[in-house]
């Protein structure tokens, strides 16, 4: 059973200890690395200020587009190959091309189409705080993709 852990909503309680942050110069790193290994190339990076997420599009030496999904809280990374709109829910998830191997490298988790569609019922979220049970609740998410890449407010 996938266990969640603290942070994976991004919300926390007013009095909460902040919760954990991935460095976003270590995600920006490894799009550059993994473009590279694809002989491709990293579009510039969206931050996740208003979000889970921060993303940037990836472009393989065969002209193919992903877009990559780092969480802020978390050390997880996930793949789209459609375009991610600003509020809306990502619009699927693709399993890791053959270079997100460098986003493993830099010590990211990168996680698959299979993972990501777990559904909630078969998540243990035991970690998570009182405030995300209550997001989770409340945005009623059918699986873990949509718990851990989410544009709530």
């Amino acid at each position: 059973m996938i266990r969640l852990a603290r942070g994976a909503t991004g919300f926390r309680g007013p009095h909460e200890a902040p919760l954990p942050r991935t460095e976003a110069a270590l995600f920006r790193a490894a799009c550059f690395t993994a473009a590279m290994e694809a002989r491709g190339r990293a579009g510039e990076m969206v931050p996740g200020e208003m979000h889970t997420f921060r993303h940037a599009t990836l472009t393989d030496g065969y002209g193919r587009a992903f877009t990559a999904l780092g969480h802020v809280h978390l050390p997880v990374v996930a793949f789209t190959t459609d375009a991610v709109s600003e509020g809306k829910p990502v619009p699927g998830f693709a399993d890791p091309p053959l270079w997100a191997q460098a986003f493993e490298t830099a010590g990211l988790q990168v996680m698959g189409v299979k993972e990501l569609m777990t559904p909630l019922e078969e998540v243990d979220v035991t970690d998570l705080t009182p405030a995300e049970l209550t997001e989770i609740r409340y945005w009623k998410p059918a699986c873990l993709g949509d718990v851990l890449f989410n544009w709530w407010d």
